[in-house]
């Protein structure tokens, strides 16, 4: 049986995905399970042992075409297409798939009619199977909106069998780095975790408040942190991927910034303690052994996002932004 999963999002949307395609292989393991991928999450997927074949799917034009030429060749029995968006369905339509299964998901914000309208037209032409996504309905009646188990729906539709409870931590590999002896923290600086309820000055608190702890901290960055951080970056002192790789020991405080993909996941799988906003750091972090605390934006639908978007089979402690003791509850995460 030959399947392929399309999921050119990003990376927590991959690792969201993993689930199904374990689940699949322990059900029978001579599956071969191919992924279209987009840059964000290509290096998730040649980290999964079960994956088969991994497809890069970009946004320019001819780079599409190339894609959908390769896959045309596969010749698939199944093809899932998990990620919104045109290009995703263009990819599935072209593609000799036998059998071809699509998720829509509707607005979480507003219930409008027309929206994913091109979408639902495309599905009733093309697909043998969809699923059509009402959030707002399915948070209201308490209905799981949960990524992989939505996933895990479509898949079930089409009469194939998997593992719900598929773990895939010791299928995933990270490496692991040893800086010195005490209890490392880690802090990813999204822009996220500045706004109308938590400020530059405030985080700065906390950080001198988390130096009281018998801990060291490390903040990692992406390409939003120095939106927001203006103080944080004159602060401390900054090690680039570069110096990373020499790095014997950490000084209480330090900012990492523009980790590789790999050092910055060894970084996260040999922390005590990461601490994040809800993000691609929250669900790598969810793959490792360390304590994961997630904050999330009160102003943007928090417990929606949540329960879409929870780390799978993993326990950690779930913050909002607006929370007015949130220092006290992150301090109380760590002691």
């Amino acid at each position: 049986m030959r399947i392929c999963l399309v999921r050119n999002d990003k990376m927590g949307d991959m690792i969201l995905t993993l689930p199904i395609i374990q689940g699949l292989k322990e059900v029978n393991k001579n599956y071969q399970i191919d992924i279209v991928c987009s840059t964000k999450n290509q290096k998730v997927c040649k980290n999964f042992k079960p994956i088969n074949k991994v497809f890069l799917l970009q946004n320019k034009f001819y780079q599409i075409l190339k894609t959908i030429s390769k896959l045309k060749n596969e010749n698939y029995d199944y093809i899932f297409t998990f990620s919104p968006g045109l290009i995703s369905i263009l990819v599935s339509i072209f593609s000799k798939s036998r059998t071809k299964s699509l998720l829509i998901f509707k607005s979480r914000y507003k219930n409008n009619y027309m929206s994913k309208f091109l979408d639902r037209i495309l599905a009733k032409i093309f697909f043998n199977n969809c699923i059509i996504i009402d959030r707002q309905f399915r948070y209201s009646q308490n209905i799981s909106i949960h990524q992989t188990e939505i996933m895990m729906e479509l898949v079930t539709k089409n009469g194939l069998n998997l593992n719900n409870n598929a773990e895939i931590k010791s299928l995933i590999e990270f490496g692991k780095i040893d800086l010195n002896s005490k209890k490392l923290c880690l802090i990813h600086l999204s822009s996220k975790w500045v706004n109308k309820y938590f400020s530059e000055e405030k985080f700065i608190n906390l950080l001198d408040n988390l130096r009281n702890l018998e801990i060291n901290i490390v903040m990692t960055t992406d390409g939003t942190s120095k939106n927001v951080f203006y103080e944080i970056f004159k602060k401390y002192e900054i090690i680039t991927n570069e110096r990373f790789e020499n790095l014997k020991t950490i000084n209480n405080v330090i900012i990492l910034d523009k980790l590789n993909f790999d050092n910055w996941t060894s970084l996260i799988n040999s922390s005590t303690y990461v601490i994040t906003p809800e993000c691609g750091c929250t669900h790598i972090a969810s793959l490792c052994e360390t304590k994961l605390c997630v904050i999330y934006d009160s102003d943007n639908v928090p417990d929606m996002i949540a329960k879409e978007y929870s780390p799978w089979k993993k326990k950690y402690t779930k913050l909002f932004s607006n929370n007015q003791n949130l220092e006290k509850e992150i301090i109380s995460f760590i002691s």
